[in-house]
Order: structure tokens, then C-alpha cells, then sequence
């Protein structure tokens, strides 16, 4: 499943730049983090990090950022998006999220905003939750995000895919199991789409304390985000408005990702 994974990324599917292509969830994502930034030049590990969209954005704001991912291709441009930002990282590293080449002890923060959804088999999502508890320091954050169950259920029909055999089959296989295992369709790559209890379910069972559950895009997930944008005064009101029910129960399944936030605290295992 990894190399299935390794190859979507490094051959098949452009990642560079895929924040700037959704600005919805870019921008909720780095609203959530920035509440957890509560002091200057912290310790920060992104895990799956991709080509560094938040690793270079905290870098800026004068952190200290360790870049790890699993596609060759994602280092080496994240290199380069270095040399053109003049905003070097700490460290760029090749590597697997279930076995971190950090410390313990080493970080505030550890954001893992990709791999638990290409990590179909649970004793590994909880593995990597594990790892990144290990290089937590006492006190430190664990952020990291989720697709969830329903999300190919509202593109399905958004983009008319369920005009396809192939998906339809790929989309009972998600709601019922949460694995998506897409073949040899054009689909997305081998992921598993979790519920939000499932997702706090695993946080817990890798020892972490106080855990939340935030949608991130919230109900704009089946709206036509770039239309909304496109006007200030209801970019304003939906901003507003998914914040406000971003913690609601009832809610968060709609959104196409939500995030989970927990804490490090003593020896919690």
C-alpha cells in the first residue's frame, strides 16, 4: 500500500502547490494551528508534510521546522520551494511516519496533517500517532487531520462521478469500511477515511489527554467555495459561520476533512 501511495505522488498526482488549490482548507487549517502557537521560534516536526505548505509558513513566522515525508519527489521540491522563499528548514527528511528519526522529547508541536489517511491498517495510524507522542515534549501538541467517511459521498455527486461504475463500488467500499483502495481507476490513492470517533478512538489508544475534534471546512465542504471567495462580504459570513459550528457534533461529518487536537501529559500510556 505505501509504494501504491509513493507512486501516486511521485508519478501520478501533482501535490505541489495543492493548498493554493484549496483555499478553504488551507486557510481553516492554518486558523486552527495558529491557536496552538503560543510562543516565539518553537520546536515544530511536520509529518507527511508533502512539499511543506504549513512547514514553510510556520518557517516564516520564525519557528524552527523539521520537514519529513515519504515521496523523493516532495523533499526535493520542497527544497526548492526553500531556495525561491528564502526560508530554509530545519531539516528536510525522507522517511515513514510510523518510524520518526527524531528524539524523544524533541517538539511543542507535531503536526500530522496526511498520514493517517493513507494508513489503512489501524495498529499503523496508531503507531505513527505513537512516534509523534514519543518526540512530543510534556506539555506538547499533537495536530492532525482526517478525511472523513462521507467526503467521496458529496464529490461523488458534486462532479457526477457516481456516473461511474468503478466509483460507485470504490464509494460503498468507503462508507462501509472507511478503506478506499481505488485499483487501477484514476481515483485517489490507496486512503482510509475515518469518523470522527474513530479518529479519537486512535489518539487515546496512543496516550494522548484533552483531545477535540474541529471540522475544517465545515458545511462549505458542499458549496462552491472559488464562487463564495469571489465575494468579500460572503467569504466574511461563511468564514463566520463554519467557525461557529466547527466543534458541533452534528456537523462535523459533513466536512470533507476535520482536524484532532490532543496533548502530551506525563506518562498518559
Amino acid at each position: 500500500m505505501r509504494n501504491e501511495m509513493q507512486e501516486f505522488y511521485q508519478n501520478k498526482y501533482n501535490e505541489n502547490e495543492r493548498m493554493q488549490r484549496q483555499p478553504l482548507e488551507f486557510f481553516r487549517c492554518k486558523e486552527i494551528i495558529s491557536r496552538y502557537i503560543d510562543s516565539d521560534n518553537m520546536e515544530i516536526a511536520d509529518i507527511g508534510g508533502a512539499t511543506g505548505a504549513f512547514s514553510f509558513w510556520l518557517a516564516q513566522m520564525g519557528h524552527n521546522v523539521h520537514l519529513l515525508d515519504y515521496t523523493p519527489l516532495h523533499i526535493e521540491q520542497a527544497k526548492e520551494k526553500g531556495k525561491e522563499l528564502n526560508a530554509a528548514l530545519s531539516s528536510y527528511t525522507l522517511g515513514d511516519a510510523r518510524q520518526i528519526p527524531y528524539s524523544n522529547d524533541t517538539f511543542d508541536i507535531v503536526l500530522e496533517m496526511g498520514p493517517l489517511y493513507h494508513l489503512q491498517n489501524e495498529r499503523d495510524r496508531i503507531q505513527c500517532l505513537s512516534e509523534a507522542r514519543r518526540t512530543l515534549k510534556n506539555g506538547g501538541t499533537i495536530i492532525c487531520e482526517a478525511i472523513s467517511r462521507y467526503a467521496n459521498l458529496f464529490e461523488g455527486f458534486r462532479h457526477n462521478l457516481i456516473e461511474d461504475d468503478r466509483f460507485v463500488d470504490i464509494l460503498n467500499e468507503n462508507l462501509e469500511s472507511g478503506n478506499h483502495s481505488p485499483g487501477d481507476t484514476p481515483y485517489f490513492t490507496t486512503a482510509f477515511f475515518h469518523t470522527p470517533e474513530i479518529l479519537v478512538e486512535e489518539l487515546k489508544q496512543a496516550g494522548f489527554c484533552d483531545i477535540s475534534i474541529i471540522a475544517v471546512e465545515g458545511f462549505g465542504f458542499s458549496l462552491d467555495v472559488d464562487s463564495v471567495f469571489s465575494d468579500p462580504h460572503k467569504k466574511k459570513l461563511l468564514l463566520k459561520y463554519i467557525k461557529e459550528t466547527e466543534s458541533n457534533p452534528d456537523l462535523i461529518g459533513i466536512s470533507g476533512h476535520f482536524m484532532a487536537v490532543g496533548k502530551k501529559i506525563g506518562d498518559n500510556l
